[in-house]
């Protein structure tokens, strides 16, 4: 047996390094689809139209056959009546509006790598009701899917976020 030298030793950290970067330059593994958020300004006025754009990529194995999801803006701009959403469209097969909030049904089944896209419109008031200075609309919202084979054990997903997203925010002033 030949006796351990630094120069194995070197190699030896080498192909753990090297092993190392390979695994964590790799993607994320496909344990949740992807959502993906837009607006389409980051500052707006009174009066302005923004449109919300909310999408469903599917990185599971099998189809997605149920997705729901729900969006409203985070407090305060879920009291003050300083918008409200005026259009749904796009791959939904219901959309349901309420003053500032909306849910919808992806349409179903979703193949895996498909993606489904939502476009919400919200009409800011022209009246502002927010006061002086800058006013931030913030969103949160909530996924819930099941994926798998219908009829037979399924997985599900959900999560949301509760204090908003940064890719929603618009500030109004």
């Amino acid at each position: 047996m030949k006796p351990f030298s630094v120069q194995r030793l070197g190699v030896i950290l080498a192909a753990i390094l090297g092993l190392g970067l390979f695994f964590a330059a790799q993607p994320a593994s496909a344990a949740g689809s992807g959502p993906a958020f837009a607006v389409d300004k980051s500052t707006a006025k009174a009066g302005d139209q923004l449109t919300l754009t909310l999408s469903l990529t599917n990185t599971e194995t099998s189809d997605i056959y149920f997705a729901y999801e729900t969006i409203s803006p985070t407090w305060p701009a879920n009291t003050s009546g300083a918008f409200t959403v005026t259009g749904c469209t796009g791959d939904t097969v219901d959309c349901v509006i309420s003053g500032n909030s909306a849910n919808f049904h992806f349409n179903a089944p979703i193949a895996p790598g498909a993606t489904k896209t939502v476009t919400l419109t919200v009409k800011i008031a022209d009246t502002p009701s927010w006061g002086a200075g800058p006013y931030t609309v913030n969103w949160a919202t909530y996924l819930y899917y099941e994926f798998g084979q219908v009829g037979s054990p399924t997985d599900v997903r959900e999560g949301g976020s509760l204090t908003g997203l940064p890719e929603l925010q618009t500030v109004i002033s």
